[in-house]
């Protein structure tokens, strides 16, 4: 689909369910109505949408006490090209979420700092399709109180884990994430699809939950140690395991197991190769890793549906009191 008028289709969309577009840019020059992520926070009504565009320049920290869906341009769009006409990523430090951010969606950026995410007690919460850059072995995202239906999907860690520090949040699925680790104290997880690469400790440490789809990238004979109660079934290891049933494949070798970076991106890499015994391992015969199973991962976060701008021209001189005109093309993925 060729030249889309990115903002008028999602102002389109909006409409037509009763919601406005925010947009926020803090470039110079950019002339969006918004320079902060907090100003347009702020601003928002109940279910609105906030359109966070690229920039050299970082969004800082955010807290969100109301429901809203914030909406990236993406990450690696430098790396995986043809994706935004602009190669720029929405940068944050660490947004904080309360209790009154229930139902809120959140994807398409990047966190820089260690802790990049705070969830305090909010129920029916995505967290989808970002990039948590802050840092190795850092609990990125962190999660107290109590709440359901929480949603970790489809994001990429600079090798990072996932911290559920409270037992009473319930419905909890962390699928085709790449990551160091997880922790929870919380029952009833779904934990699917992942792709985890840790050099010690247990990978993961869940109680009486549900593992399954996932790829473990490192040697550690006991990763679920701490597990106490839970299914471990159709999981692939690079190397040995104990006590795990005869689903799980053990022992695989790992450049056997993906396309492998060179001639890849960042992201890309972790495709299965042609062959791999990833391939149909997964339970009802999926395959296991992040782009597999029913939501598979996608590169630099941007999903299926969403609109991107791919091209823009507009001139190099406007005579006085004249016309600017601007020619956007764009897709939807």
């Amino acid at each position: 689909m060729k030249n889309i008028l990115l903002l008028s289709l999602l102002l389109a969309t909006a409409a037509a369910h009763a919601q406005a577009v925010l947009r926020v840019n803090n470039t110079v020059g950019s002339a969006a109505p918004y320079t902060t992520i907090a100003a347009a926070v702020t601003a928002a009504g109940v279910n609105d949408i906030i359109m966070v565009e690229g920039s050299n320049s970082g969004y800082g920290d955010i807290t969100i006490n109301k429901k809203v869906t914030i909406i990236g341009p993406g990450y690696f769009v430098d790396e995986n090209t043809n994706l935004q006409a602009t190669p720029l990523s929405a940068y944050v430090n660490t947004i904080t979420l309360n209790s009154g951010a229930s139902g809120s969606s959140i994807s398409g950026m990047v966190y820089t700092d260690f802790t990049a995410m705070v969830i305090n007690s909010v129920s029916n919460l995505s967290i989808l399709n970002s990039y948590f850059a802050g840092g190795a072995n850092t609990n990125v995202v962190r999660i107290f109180g109590t709440g359901n239906n929480l949603l970790i999907l489809g994001n990429y860690t600079y090798n990072s884990n996932i911290v559920l520090l409270s037992s009473t949040y319930s419905g909890v699925l962390v699928a085709n994430n790449y990551l160091r680790r997880i922790e929870t104290g919380a029952s009833s997880v779904l934990v699917s699809n992942n792709v985890l690469n840790t050099t010690t400790g247990a990978e993961i440490d869940v109680r009486n939950s549900t593992v399954q789809n996932n790829i473990f990238l490192t040697p550690i004979t006991n990763a679920f140690s701490n597990s106490t109660g839970s299914i471990i079934k159709n999981n692939v290891f690079v190397g040995a395991q104990v006590g795990v049933d005869a689903t799980n494949l053990i022992n695989q070798p790992l450049a056997s197991l993906f396309v492998g970076l060179p001639g890849n991106t960042t992201d890309t890499q972790w495709r299965l190769k042609t062959g791999s015994p990833a391939i149909g391992a997964g339970v009802g015969n999926a395959d296991c890793g992040i782009y597999g199973g029913t939501t598979p991962y996608r590169p630099s976060g941007i999903v299926v549906g969403q609109p991107t701008i791919t091209d823009y021209v507009f001139p190099a001189t406007v005579p006085k009191n004249g016309v600017l005109n601007v020619k956007v093309s764009g897709k939807v993925n």
